[in-house]
């Protein structure tokens, strides 16, 4: 009888400690500022990966690897994608402020 009512205190007192977080005055907007870093550090690796392909086709083309027609095109895509990104997290950047 003692041991459940101690296991039970226990539990208590783990909800209570876990689930304060969440009923402060600033949760809120703790939420939206750790939503906003996430979109934008989903967004920066998107980029970074984006630049890394465009390299990588540079090397590609510099080893005779990819013609000249295949290289335009998707030169083309991948420079389009990587502005895309790139104005995403000037637009999640200007949120931020």
């Amino acid at each position: 009888m003692i041991a459940a009512f101690v296991v039970a205190a226990l539990a208590l007192a783990v909800a209570v400690v876990v689930l304060a977080p969440l009923f402060r005055p600033d949760a809120q907007e703790a939420e939206r500022v750790s939503n906003v870093l996430s979109a934008e550090q989903d967004l920066s690796t998107r980029h970074a990966m984006a630049l890394a392909a465009l390299r990588d086709l540079e090397d590609d083309r510099a080893t005779g690897k990819i013609g000249d027609a295949d290289y335009t095109a998707l030169r083309a895509k991948l420079e389009g994608r990587a502005v895309e990104l790139m104005k995403s997290l000037d637009r999640l950047a200007a949120e931020r402020r």
